[in-house]
């Protein structure tokens, strides 16, 4: 039997999608991930939607294609309608974020290859509210601004994710009958997102009382819609014009820095809020300074009352 909450939550999720289309469910073999495509293959069947689970193997660990095997043996009982078994070289999908980084960005690439090749019009990720509330933590303390602090989306281009307002604890629930396997990255403190999950917010829940994790998702919900609004008015004030970008208020001005700087290529993930303000500077403290170095090897100069964002020659 289909848990209620989370049936209710999928329906919702995928209310666009019909009959004889296909998506994926990406499948660690761990309790959250693996409810997830329990509960998914139900309601394709419900939907006439396909239901493929992808598990991706990153290598880390000397028995990884051990515990990928187990939970494509998983998905296979549940009934997936195709199973794959992806192993990536998080090494060269690396970017400069650590390993964290390194690894969701060499699966992501996996996701977006098999979903072209099989046709897939999403891909499912098994984050719960847990997961959200790790999400605004980490994003506090990087003090990366309102975008960063409004967590993640439940629906992302090809990602979704139907859980982000389910409790961890309940979604576990539905899979103590079944043989999950947890990464063991999911407890190595050496991690950050690791030591926010087992350290912070257990202290936070402790010093200050339950539901600390609800009213940090609910953060993020309300920041979200702010942070939306303010991308949209950056949106339609795009200039590389001196005169004209000091006439817009600093939340819009750099807004539209950010997005000039990543457009010229700086990794989105590396642009933090003191290399934009070291860019804003150019405009609001003006006084002949030289080009800025951005992530990506991006310079930012100005030059005839315009800012000029270029990739430095290598």
């Amino acid at each position: 039997m289909i848990d209620r909450a989370i049936r209710s939550a999928l329906l919702e999720n995928l209310s666009d999608l019909g009959p004889g289309d296909a998506i994926g469910v990406g499948v660690s073999g761990g309790a959250d991930s693996v409810a997830l495509l329990r509960a998914a293959v139900h309601v394709g069947a419900e939907l006439t939607i396909a239901v493929h689970a992808i598990v991706i193997d990153h290598q880390l660990q000397a028995d990884s294609e051990v515990t990928a095997m187990h939970a494509a043996r998983l998905c296979d009982d549940l009934g997936a309608s195709n199973v794959a078994v992806i192993a990536v070289d998080v090494a060269t999908g690396a970017g400069t974020g650590g390993l964290e980084a390194s690894a969701r960005d060499a699966r992501r690439t996996a996701f977006q290859k098999y979903s072209r090749d099989h046709g897939l019009a999403a891909v499912l990720l098994g984050h719960t509210r847990e997961d959200q509330a790790e999400t605004v933590i980490l994003g506090l303390a990087r003090g990366s601004g309102a975008r960063s602090l409004s967590g993640m989306r439940s629906i992302e281009g090809l990602y979704r994710r139907p859980l982000l307002d389910i409790a961890r604890a309940h979604v576990r629930d539905t899979v103590t009958d079944l043989d999950t396997v947890d990464d063991p990255h999911n407890i190595d403190e050496k991690f950050s997102r690791v030591r926010v999950r087992q350290n912070v917010l257990p202290l936070l829940e402790s010093e200050l009382g339950p539901g600390v994790v609800q009213a940090l998702a609910r953060t993020a919900d309300m920041l979200r819609d702010d942070a939306d609004a303010l991308d949209a008015l950056a949106q339609s004030h795009m200039s590389s014009d001196c005169a004209e970008l000091m006439l817009l208020s600093p939340a819009i001005r750099t807004r539209v820095i950010r997005r000039l700087a990543i457009e010229a290529g700086s990794p989105a993930n590396d642009l933090t809020r003191e290399h934009v303000l070291m860019v804003d500077a150019l405009l609001s403290r003006w006084h002949g300074q030289g080009p800025i170095n951005l992530p990506g090897a991006v310079n930012c100069q100005r030059a005839d009352g315009r800012l000029s964002f270029h990739k430095a020659h290598t």
